[in-house]
């Protein structure tokens, strides 16, 4: 199990539950999530061969294109086992020598990642395609009814330390919904901080900050300012004194959360997997929870000076 520290200053919207007890609900984790929970899945590990991602190299300084080499960065899981299966090229003996694919793209995470080896590459396609597969079931179960429009299957296999304390911005401003799950995919412990959900602060915080200045606007040139221009950003890490809770996740745990909502921060991490799916939002449980939906609604109860309409109890003031 995860070993979680809460801070008594900060709202207690952690939940541990297993995928029964999740399957039982006829919401799954849909009406949960959409409040701004964080769910971390009770007795349960993602099955999975950590050896394979241990033999990855995580350099790119190999390849020339710089374009390659960025998208190699945000790697998604997907490209080791989508699309065509890659020519064998066989040696004189008959064993496979090395692979030929038919998009740069992959051919680059062969040279680089693979280290032009067939067998990093098979081993690490298979364990990536059984994660994803669980993965895949993981989401069904805990949102039934969700309509999704696009999978982004980030792989994350360098070393994050102290990371700032922050909110997901996507730089997207259409008004979406999405569904996050997250797995450690490293032997080593994944410690993560989390602290104001984004209501609580701004709500809490609204006239000391002037956010009254962003109502009309895109809700993530809000999330930049308060992460970078009041918490510090990646400059200023010391800037950021807010209290915390503390979540160590073991080996192959699996954790769920609207990662716009509930700040957070990587202290410690190395390989892990973060499946997002684009959600219809009229598939969701209450379409008025989402987050853009909710930025609005706060806007307006504070320059109206109506009470929180939140289900949840707030613990952000500064």
């Amino acid at each position: 199990m995860a070993k979680i520290v809460r801070h008594p200053n900060v709202a207690d919207y952690i939940l541990e539950m297993s995928l029964d007890e999740i399957a039982q609900r006829p919401s799954g984790l849909m009406d949960l999530f959409e409040d701004g929970k964080l769910v971390v899945v009770k007795n349960y590990r993602l099955p999975f061969d950590f050896s394979a991602m241990e033999a990855l190299d995580d350099r790119t300084d190999s390849i020339d294109d710089q374009k390659i080499r960025r998208k190699l960065k945000k790697l998604e899981a997907t490209t080791f086992f989508s699309g065509k299966d890659p020519e064998k090229i066989i040696d004189e003996k008959g064993d496979v020598e090395s692979l030929r694919f038919d998009t740069p793209l992959r051919q680059a995470l062969f040279a680089s990642f693979c280290r032009s080896d067939p067998k990093v590459f098979a081993n690490a396609s298979n364990a990536l395609r059984t994660a994803h597969d669980e993965l895949t079931r993981i989401f069904k179960l805990c949102f039934p009814t969700y309509e999704t429009t696009r999978l982004i299957s980030s792989l994350r296999l360098t070393e994050t330390v102290f990371e700032n304390l922050h909110w997901d911005n996507h730089s997207i401003d259409d008004d979406f919904h999405q569904a996050r799950i997250f797995c450690n995919l490293d032997r080593r412990k994944r410690i993560w901080n989390v602290g104001d959900r984004c209501i609580d602060f701004m709500e809490a915080n609204y006239a000391k900050y002037d956010l009254a200045q962003f109502a009309g606007r895109d809700p993530n040139e809000m999330l930049s300012y308060i992460a970078g221009d009041i918490l510090g950003g990646t400059r200023d890490i010391w800037k950021d004194d807010r209290p915390r809770h503390h979540v160590a996740f073991e080996p192959g745990e699996v954790w769920l959360g609207e990662s716009r909502m509930i700040s957070h921060q990587i202290w410690y991490g190395q390989r892990a997997m973060v499946y997002m799916w684009f959600v219809n939002v009229n598939s969701m449980h209450d379409k008025s929870r989402r987050f853009n939906a909710r930025v609005e609604d706060l806007h307006a109860r504070m320059a109206a000076n109506l009470p929180s309409s939140s289900s949840h109890e707030s613990i952000a003031a500064a």
